[in-house]
């Protein structure tokens, strides 16, 4: 006969814990590269460009300026930018 192997199982596993992505350590402290933000610009572009708006955008403005628009939008909603930097006073 067999022996049954001895399993704990751990009730605080990882189901009940949140993704390590939300964990609010873990946000990151810098700004966009450049590099990254492009990289976002094209990710939206090959995954949304069979959308009738994308389309149309592409085909008045050209790839290269819908490229900027959501680079320039990106660079607006992180808030680690540098033009989003609120200084209150001198900065001397």
């Amino acid at each position: 006969m067999k022996k049954k192997a001895n399993i704990k199982i751990d009730v605080d596993s990882s189901e009940n814990r949140e993704p390590e992505w939300m964990n609010p350590a873990n946000d990151r402290k810098t700004p966009y590269t450049e590099e990254e933000l492009a990289e976002f610009a094209e990710g939206i572009i090959s995954s949304m460009g069979d959308t009738e708006k994308l389309k149309n955008m592409i085909e008045k403005e050209g790839i290269d300026k819908v490229k900027e628009i959501l680079i320039e939008s990106f660079r607006t909603q992180d808030e680690r930018n540098l033009i989003n930097l609120d200084v209150k006073g001198s900065i001397n």
